[in-house]
């Protein structure tokens, strides 16, 4: 079985995105349960569509921070985004229509994706992001000294 919870490993230490982290985790893990639990199609259907909802917002918010830092390994953190974008949009109408084979595949899928990617290519995009922040952030050394 496959385990989609949350650990220490998967922070980037970046508050929102670490609890954007945990609620794609945690839509995953829902997923993952009523198909083990041989919910209803709709229910089924319904952790689908927010798992798929939740992912694309996610992706968008983390793109879009990239850029504005000028992260230099944007382009490959996006195919990473559009290769699970394309495996979602793939597997979505098989999920829905019922096919569990279709279903198991996602699910082992989309438990490697998300451990591998939070786990190195976000941490890497975090310590980039936090970097950036630091840098940007400086005061002037008048500043500092006049709240002396």
């Amino acid at each position: 079985m496959r385990h989609f919870g949350w650990s220490e490993g998967n922070e980037v230490y970046l508050p929102l995105i670490d609890a954007e982290h945990r609620a794609l985790f945690g839509l995953a893990d829902s997923l993952q349960n009523a198909v083990s639990a041989a919910a209803a199609a709709t229910e089924v259907r319904e952790h689908l569509h927010r798992l798929a909802a939740q992912a694309e917002e996610h992706f968008t918010h983390e793109e879009w921070l990239m850029q504005s830092a000028g992260y230099p390994s944007y382009g490959w953190h996006k195919h990473q985004h559009d290769t699970a974008r394309r495996r979602i949009n793939l597997y979505a109408p098989l999920i829905e229509s019922g096919d569990r084979e279709a279903t198991d595949a996602f699910l082992e899928f989309l438990c490697g994706w998300l451990q591998d990617h939070t786990g190195l290519t976000d941490r890497m995009m975090g310590a980039y992001l936090r970097n950036y922040e630091r840098t940007h952030s400086v005061r002037h050394p008048e500043e500092v000294a006049s709240k002396a």
